[in-house]
């Protein structure tokens, strides 16, 4: 071979047979290191065919005992490979998408003026941190002050009015409810009045009228009859009187009564005959009927008491008009007092509007300050102090940027396969060996121009670290398998357009097998079927490799090292 000293190819026949004894010395044989002595200068050329001289002597001594132990370990039709294990792990049936992140709805605000007005101070700066009502800007504010003392000084003066007019209202709502109830009593006083009155009239009248009767009508048998008897009474009297006084008489004459008892028993003789005469005339009188002075005395009576009924019911009637008429009129002074009551209605509500005007210049002073909205950071900073603010201007923007929003296209045919609510695992460049957790918010409609659908995804900025406006790319899971069998992708080859693997077991024969790919995430694929867990399959050296082949695992790197320090003199 040009350009390789004469000393390596002497020594390469012995090589092969003394490779183990060589590893055990530290002097690496491969055809690397062969091309690699070749490019060396000559006198690391020289230092190197010593160096294997005096090797391939001290080997001499070794060839026969490491000549039979190569033979045992490896054939010539073997082909050295690297195997894993089919293992168990829960794998996800994942979608890529890719966009870029956006405040979440709601969690970005443009803060702005309400009414124009110059800007007296701005507190925060871009990338300073706010929470929601913290005041960020201030506006000058002399004239609406200037209002709100206005307002609030008509709205004093209005309050006064309102609970004057109440007061009014309720004194002529008390007077008129007193009017009323004392009119009603005068009304039920006057009726009262008047019956009695003509009650009494009344009754007068058939007194007199009673008393005409008996006189037009003279005496009864049995007044006459009465009046006899009295008499006859009356002279029974004046006759035991009278023998009396004889008896009496006879006795003082004789010395037995005294003086006195004649003068009491004259005197009862003379009362019984006064007593006699009065019957006596009485009992005439009756006899005589009455005279016509007494009739017309008894029907002047009885005029007179006609005509005091008919005034008593003329005066007792008009008593109760006048007792009707002031009720009425008691009552009529309601409207008056419903007009007040409405007048205190109008001041209430005047009070009102003066009360809404006060908290409508209290509104317009307090949008002097420019307060946040949510709570968030400064992404921008467009107004100073001095400028005019207005409306259509923003002063400040703020973004809650704790969760984030990717927006992401996906083809039709894969988005009909996401649903709202699926989990996703979110990275970027810009922070790269970190996943975000984030879940599908909502799925747009298919525009039929590019046939895309926009994924909406919520993405939990943890420590903030994503950023707005960044690149970013989704894997969203579609479903998850707990149990699949997995293998890493480089045991998977393609052979007649079919995926396949080689299967190694105990024989330490290769079996080529189809298998069905599933869900890839990683450097591991899943094996839905094909292979078992716990199988060995070829992840390196396969291939070159045909159905039936025997192989031969490679030392991995640790066992070669434990190898190579086992060696050592």
């Amino acid at each position: 071979m040009p350009g390789v000293p004469v000393c390596t190819w002497r020594l390469k026949p012995l090589l092969p047979k003394h490779e183990v004894c060589l590893r055990g010395l530290g002097i690496g044989v491969g055809a690397g290191r062969l091309g690699t002595l070749a490019a060396a200068n000559a006198f690391a050329w020289f230092s190197l065919c010593l160096a294997l001289i005096l090797a391939a002597l001290l080997l001499a001594g070794c060839g026969k005992g490491g000549g039979e132990e190569a033979k045992s370990d490896a054939s010539p039709n073997q082909v050295t490979v690297e195997m894993v294990t089919a293992v168990v792990r829960p794998m996800e049936t994942t979608l890529m998408a890719q966009g870029t992140l956006a405040p979440g709805a709601g969690a970005s605000a443009r803060v702005a003026a309400v009414v124009p007005g110059r800007l007296v101070s701005v507190r925060v700066r871009e990338g300073d941190r706010v929470i929601v009502g913290q005041t960020l800007a201030t506006l000058e504010n002399r004239p609406q002050q200037a209002q709100t003392s206005s307002a609030a000084a008509a709205l004093t003066a209005s309050e006064a009015q309102a609970q004057q007019a109440e007061l009014a209202a309720r004194a002529a709502a008390t007077d008129q409810a007193n009017a009323v109830h004392l009119a009603r009593l005068a009304l039920d006083a006057a009726r009262l009045d008047r019956d009695n009155t003509i009650a009494q009239a009344r009754t007068a009248l058939d007194a007199a009228e009673t008393d005409l009767r008996k006189t037009r009508a003279g005496a009864r048998p049995q007044e006459i009859a009465q009046a006899e008897q009295t008499v006859n009474q009356d002279k029974a009297t004046r006759d035991r009187a009278e023998t009396e006084l004889e008896r009496v008489r006879l006795l003082y004459e004789k010395g037995i009564d005294s003086k006195r008892q004649l003068d009491d028993a004259q005197t009862a003789l003379a009362v019984a005959d006064a007593a006699l005469e009065s019957a006596r005339q009485q009992a005439d009188l009756v006899r005589a009927g009455a005279r016509a002075e007494d009739l017309r005395a008894a029907e002047l009576r009885v005029r007179q008491a006609r005509e005091a009924l008919a005034q008593a019911q003329t005066s007792g009637d008009a008593k109760v008009r006048q007792a009707q008429a002031a009720l009425r009129q008691a009552e009529q002074s309601a409207l008056q007092v419903a007009a007040k009551q409405q007048e205190a209605r109008a001041m209430r509500e005047t009070a009102a509007q003066k009360r809404a005007d006060l908290a409508a210049a209290q509104a317009t002073a307090g949008y002097a300050e420019l307060r946040a909205p949510l709570s968030g950071i400064v992404t921008r900073r467009a107004l100073n102090p001095g400028d005019m603010a207005d409306p259509a201007t923003p002063v400040l923007e703020i973004t809650n940027v704790r969760s984030l929003d990717l927006l992401a296209s996906l083809p039709a045919e894969d988005g009909m396969a996401v649903r709202v609510g699926m989990p996703v695992h979110v990275t970027t460049t810009d922070l790269p060996g970190r996943t975000f957790a984030g879940r599908v918010l909502s799925v747009g409609q298919i525009d039929p121009q590019t046939n895309l659908l926009t994924v909406r995804i919520g993405v939990v900025n943890a420590g903030e670290r994503l950023k707005v406006g960044a690149f970013a790319t989704a894997q969203i899971v579609l479903r998850t398998n707990p149990r699949a069998v997995v293998v890493p992708k480089q045991a998977l080859i393609t052979k007649e357009g079919k995926p396949v693997v080689f299967v190694v077991r105990a024989d330490n024969v290769a079996h080529q097998k189809e298998v069905v790919v599933g869900a890839e995430q990683g450097d591991q694929v899943e094996i839905v079927r094909g292979v078992a867990a716990g199988e060995r399959v070829i992840r390196l050296g396969q291939y070159e490799l045909t159905d039936g082949a025997k192989v031969l695992e490679a030392a991995k790197p640790e066992e070669k090292a434990e190898g190579g320090r086992d060696e050592k003199p």
